[in-house]
């Protein structure tokens, strides 16, 4: 098992592609070795033991040595975790194969949220009976997410390690946690406590910190810059839904998105390269990337599917997206550098862990 979840994580990294030593040997191979991984797996009551060698494959000096005791029930873990350690070293970069993904899913009359691995292991229900929506993750515990469970669109705390659930803003009328910043654990949330949408920050114990917009108009969807100073976020105060930037006093306003009459959905960047936004075209929902200044702006895919909640990696090369295929939707991982898709679950918003 441990081989098969490495190679998964490895080729879903998109830096590498994992192959068996016999098959990139020879000068007539298609690959060119990079790094050869050397392991020896032993039973010592009551746990295992992985024992790791990464060596460069032309000098075949150690790259590092690793040891890892575990128990059996632990295995896809320490998989996933020598897999990060790889790229780390490799790349120079933080892996993503120990991240976990939520989403909502529509169960008859409810919608409940889930939690899966990123690679589509160990799924699992997280509440039920409800009509939920938006989950949010602020750390790798806990997440926010939206219920009518009392009739009004509550947004909630759950903190998975501790087992609690917290009601952390329940103002008439909506509250959706839109984006998380944690050094100063602030909540941009969109709530509408006079019938508009407006855009504010909140801690993650519910207590009121400011209120970032007043328009006659809708605000929604904030994300946060990684360095906390902005946000991107949606409004129609132009007529139409498009992307705007703000700094996260409100201020400094100014438009960012123009190709489209209905521009949503914005998702900074982890490394606040780029903005990704769902732009409708020819009654479509293409997924584009922008950077911050408007200057480079892509559009992922020109097909036939429509892509909507993007949501980044925390590596900033994959995002997790709402794919509909045959009316039903999957949450699909998507690497912007090679274009490769992968459907992970059914379901829709994704929000993908720290």
């Amino acid at each position: 098992m441990i081989r098969n979840v490495l190679t998964s994580d490895l080729n879903y990294s998109g830096y590498f592609i994992a192959r068996k030593q016999e098959d990139i040997r020879g000068q007539d191979s298609l690959f060119t070795a990079v790094a050869i991984v050397q392991a020896s797996l032993r039973y010592l009551k009551p746990k295992l033991l992985l024992e790791v060698e990464l060596r460069d494959f032309a000098s075949k000096e150690i790259i590092f040595e690793k040891a890892y005791r575990f128990s059996a029930k632990a295995t896809r873990t320490v998989a996933h975790r020598l897999a990060n350690e790889i790229v780390y070293f490799l790349v120079g970069e933080e892996g993503i194969a120990e991240t976990r993904i939520l989403f909502c899913r529509k169960n008859g009359a409810s919608k409940d949220i889930y939690i899966i691995d990123y690679d589509g292991y160990n799924e699992k229900g997280l509440t039920t009976d409800e009509l939920a929506l938006s989950p949010l993750w602020l750390d790798r515990s806990r997440f926010c997410y939206t219920s009518y469970k009392r009739g009004n669109p509550d947004c909630y705390l759950i903190d998975l390690f501790a087992g609690k659930k917290w009601l952390i803003s329940s103002r008439k009328g909506l509250n959706i946690a839109g984006s998380y910043f944690a050094p100063r654990d602030e909540l941009a949330m969109t709530i509408s406590v006079n019938g508009n949408s407006e855009i504010y920050v909140l801690k993650s114990n519910g207590e009121f910190v400011r209120r970032l917009t007043r328009n006659r108009a809708i605000d929604c969807s904030p994300s946060w810059s990684a360095n906390g100073a902005e946000l991107a976020f949606v409004s129609d105060r132009t007529g139409t839904p498009q992307i705007y930037i703000m700094d996260r006093f409100g201020g400094h306003l100014r438009r960012l998105s123009y190709d489209s009459a209905y521009n949503t959905s914005p998702a900074w960047s982890p490394d606040g390269e780029m903005i990704a936004y769902v732009s409708r075209e020819d009654g479509l929902y293409r997924l584009k990337l922008i950077s911050p200044d408007g200057l480079s702006e892509e559009t992922l895919y020109e097909d036939y599917l429509s892509y909507e909640d993007p949501v980044w990696a925390p590596d900033s090369r994959h995002i997790a997206a709402t794919v509909r295929y045959g009316g039903k939707p999957w949450i699909v991982i998507i690497d912007i550098e090679t274009k490769e898709k992968r459907r992970l679950a059914q379901g829709e918003s994704p929000s993908w862990s720290r």
